[in-house]
């Protein structure tokens, strides 16, 4: 093996722990990497040494403590922009009562930096740190809209994949769709990634043409409805305004 086909292989290993799949034996490793047992008992005894993976049970693994560690540094990387942004996400999750969320481009996916949870018992939760295609959901479209039209799609994955029945798989439509989203300003989400949700998202700007985040609300579709949609977006709108005010 050369030094590069190692390093993919290693970066191949850790990229098959996901949300839903948070643990997998060595057999299974070897199998969804198309490695043989041995060189994967060798290449996951890198990643435990390193703190990368650890032994979850007796025959599994799952990742490490050195993942909890670069997890801290990627949420401190984001302060600044986090900061900027809580006081209108507050007003806004004081006002509509509904969960707030900041999402932002990274590597090519939509990553939730900074959220705050909604205070009905039935709510709609975007954690932090969680990742959504750039395909589906307000936010992501918001944040791929606001890309350069030519690089769309350089930017995703094909075939695209549905979540759930109203998520965009047609390139087409979706381009037809984030040419409306920049056109507009706004983008508004009905169950694309979590059916029964819906969520409806602005950009936040720097300067005047760059896009450095996507700031939204989500709520259960039966709170949700068109009339409310409306006020939400005169809210976002206002507080997107008034956070590059003060700091574009």
């Amino acid at each position: 093996m050369q030094s590069n086909s190692v390093i993919d292989r290693l970066l191949d290993i850790l990229c098959l722990f996901k949300e839903g799949k948070e643990s997998w034996s060595i057999d299974d490793i070897a199998q969804m990497v198309n490695l043989p047992k041995s060189t994967s008992y060798r290449l996951v005894g890198a990643l435990q040494e390193r703190g990368f993976l650890e032994k979850s049970g007796t025959s599994h693994y799952q990742l490490g403590i050195t993942f909890m560690r670069l997890s801290a540094v990627a949420v401190s990387s984001n302060r600044d922009i986090r900061l900027m942004a809580m006081p209108s996400m507050k007003r806004i999750a004081d006002t509509v009562k509904e969960s707030v969320s900041l999402m932002r481009l990274m590597n090519h996916q939509v990553v939730c930096v900074e959220s705050i949870e909604g205070q009905y018992s039935l709510r709609v939760s975007i954690q932090q740190g969680r990742i959504q295609p750039l395909h589906a959901g307000a936010s992501s479209r918001v944040l791929l809209a606001h890309l350069p039209e030519e690089d769309w799609g350089k930017y995703l994955t094909f075939p695209l994949e549905r979540y759930t029945e109203t998520t965009i798989t047609d390139f087409d439509a979706l381009c037809e769709n984030l040419q409306t989203i920049r056109r507009v300003g706004y983008a508004i989400s009905n169950g694309e990634v979590d059916i029964g949700a819906r969520a409806i998202a602005v950009p936040l700007m720097k300067n005047r043409d760059e896009v450095i985040a996507a700031l939204s609300i989500e709520a259960p579709t039966t709170r949700m409805t068109d009339e409310v949609v409306s006020d939400y977006l005169d809210l976002l709108k206002r507080e997107a305004v008034s956070i590059h005010q003060e700091h574009g």
